[in-house]
């Protein structure tokens, strides 16, 4: 089924406007310029782009993304998402004119030209009849189901694969000092009290993972034999560690203890290596 097939003619009072025009991995940026490289950054194959008219109405814009997989289409809903509702796909959030939703493999984004009543009902209504054509939702992707629940900051995790989305939510280094590539998946989230950060990367075996942690010691710490707590210059602590093909890291604790008690219950979260 195409992209393009997602989209029903008609929606309650409004109607779909032809032709839809589409962007690729390469053309992207023809429609979106600078955020472009967000969507790059995942697996994204395409974006369907066509208006919904109605009489006396905003026209209403459509944004269908084919992200390639359900986990991609989670992390660029996680991207800059500050709330998160149920009742739409896997989970929307509405901003003002715009509504976005992720659902299997797909990205969805409603925006009126203009906002009024009218157009504010019509966003889920419209987001919702689109969402009930896609796949079946999916839940998160298994890495964040990783995450420690005490203590975590809600709609606070960010789900990614390189290294110039991490710095985007947490500056860590300008060199790529944990391997991060196309081929890890990596989920940021905060956690209270403070503002500590966990990370938790995945790699694509133990011996990765083994290589990113001496980069991690060799790059970020200076010390290829650094222990696996460290006070920083900030007066903050660090904690990393390696599980078979994980990597943590506990950024900005508040205390050793913090530190060691959020690395230690993110061990605890981890699948059993294989035998």
């Amino acid at each position: 089924m195409a992209v393009y097939d997602f989209l029903p003619e008609h929606i309650n009072t409004w109607t779909r406007s032809d032709p839809a025009v589409a962007y690729d991995r390469e053309t992207i940026f023809d429609y979106i310029d600078g955020a472009g490289e967000v969507y790059r950054s995942f697996a994204f194959r395409e974006v369907v782009v066509l208006v919904y008219t109605a009489q006396e109405a905003p026209d209403i814009t459509v944004e269908l993304f084919d992200m390639g997989n359900p986990a991609d289409a989670y992390g660029v809903f996680s991207y800059t998402r500050e709330r998160e509702e149920t009742g739409i796909g896997g989970g929307y959030e509405q901003k003002g004119r715009v509504l976005c939703f992720w659902q299997d493999r797909y990205y969805v984004c409603v925006a009126s030209k203009e906002r009024s009543d009218r157009s504010d009902r019509a966003l889920p209504e419209l987001a919702g009849a689109i969402a009930e054509r896609l796949p079946t939702a999916t839940d998160p992707p298994e890495l964040v189901g990783m995450l420690p629940d005490e203590g975590r900051v809600q709609f606070s995790e960010r789900f990614f694969h390189l290294h110039q989305s991490l710095n985007y939510h947490y500056y860590l280094a300008r060199e790529n000092v944990l391997d991060l590539s196309s081929e890890t998946d990596a989920v940021l989230a905060r956690y209270a009290p403070g503002s500590t950060y966990l990370l938790l990367v995945r790699y694509a075996s133990a011996d990765d993972a083994a290589a990113a942690r001496a980069s991690f010691r060799r790059g970020y710490l200076r010390d290829t034999e650094a222990a696996g707590t460290v006070e920083t210059e900030a007066g903050k602590f660090l904690s990393h560690s390696q599980r078979d093909r994980y990597v943590i890291v506990v950024l900005d604790a508040e205390s050793e203890r913090a530190a060691v008690d959020l690395l230690r219950a993110a061990e605890g979260r981890l699948p059993p290596p294989p035998q």
